[in-house]
Order: C-alpha cells, then sequence, then structure tokens
C-alpha cells in the first residue's frame, strides 16, 4: 500500500511523474560515450557536445540512470 499520495499517483499514472526532462540527446549521449572511450577528458567533452561539465560528469558516473531517463522521455 503506498504511503503518500504521490506514490500512490505514480501507481495509478506512471506517466505522469516521469522527472525532470534531460538537457540532453541521445546524439549527445552517445557523443559523451565515443569521447569518453577514446580517454578525452571532461571539458574537452563537455565542449563538443555542448554539455556542461556536470552533466558530462553525471553521465559517466551513472550510465544506466542516464539512458533510463532519456527512455522515460521517449528521445
Amino acid at each position: 500500500m503506498p504511503e503518500t499520495l504521490i506514490e500512490h499517483a505514480k501507481i495509478e499514472q506512471p506517466e505522469a511523474y516521469r522527472g525532470r526532462k534531460s538537457s540532453y540527446d541521445r546524439d549527445q549521449l552517445n557523443l559523451v560515450l565515443d569521447m569518453t572511450n577514446t580517454g578525452a577528458g571532461t571539458s574537452e567533452v563537455a565542449r563538443a557536445a555542448g554539455l556542461s561539465r556536470q552533466t558530462v560528469l553525471r553521465i559517466r558516473r551513472d550510465l544506466a540512470e542516464a539512458e533510463a531517463g532519456l527512455a522515460r522521455w521517449g528521445m
């Protein structure tokens, strides 16, 4: 049994509670991954992808969540 009204609403309408939309798209995510695999630094990747350094670090730290965030929004 859900403890709060929000938890109950998430069960009833999961598509209505997707969280904040990602600041990057699939192409930017792929660019971050490609450049990271070739050994590029965080600042270099951020400039090339048009993202903040913090966003690049967040993607690198938790790739599964980055992918899941895009999937929730159909990106």
